[in-house]
Parts: structure tokens; sequence; C-alpha cells
């Protein structure tokens, strides 16, 4: 009788989905907290131009430093890989639409009315 070949696990087979989607949502939703966040302090403060997306990815990368010290000190256990737990929302349209929208509305009540 011949030995049987073992196959490769892959990630997929040992990733619950509901707990990576929630997971995922979690991320997204401080992702979003933290733009908001941040473009109320960047309007307060008057940085206009380009200037001010540089403290938008400065934020987010705070954000990648909370996540981690929160627990997240092995992200192969929360996320696929470190890619998401880095870049996961950084890009997209509600996180920088939702900056953007709360550095104007702060910049001109602070110093435009």
């Amino acid at each position: 009788m011949a030995p049987k070949r073992q196959e490769k696990v892959k990630i997929e087979d040992l990733v619950n989905p509901v707990a990576y989607k929630s997971n995922l949502q979690a991320l997204g939703f401080l992702r979003n907290f933290v733009a908001v966040v941040a473009g109320i302090v960047v309007g307060i403060c008057g940085i206009v131009g380009w200037h001010g997306f540089i403290y938008h990815f400065m934020a987010q990368l705070a954000c990648v430093v909370a996540m981690f010290l929160k627990g997240c000190t092995n992200p192969t256990s929360y996320f696929a890989s470190w890619n998401n737990l880095l870049f996961f929302g950084v890009f997209s349209s509600t996180t920088l639409l939702s900056y953007i929208l709360f550095w104007m509305i702060f910049y001109n009540i602070c110093h435009v009315f």
C-alpha cells in the first residue's frame, strides 16, 4: 500500500470568512474615523495646498501603529497579509473624501468666516 501524499494547506482554508470580513470592517471604520479627525485638525491649523495630504498619510500611518499597539502584533492572524493592514482603505474614495470634506469645512469655519 502506497503512502498518501499530503496536500498543501491553503491560507483560504484556514481563514474564517466572517471573522476576516469583520476585521476588515473594523479597520475600515478606524481609517475613516482617523481621516475625519485628521481633517478637522488640519483644517483648524489652516494648512492649505498639497501639504495637507501629507498629514492624511501620516494619520493613516498612525492608524497602523495604533492597530499594532492594540494587539495586532501578528497581522497574519487577523488579515491575509501585511498589505491589508498597511494599505486597506488608505486610498479609498470614502476615506479621502471624508478627509477633504472635514478639512475644508473646518478651514472655512476657522479662517474664512
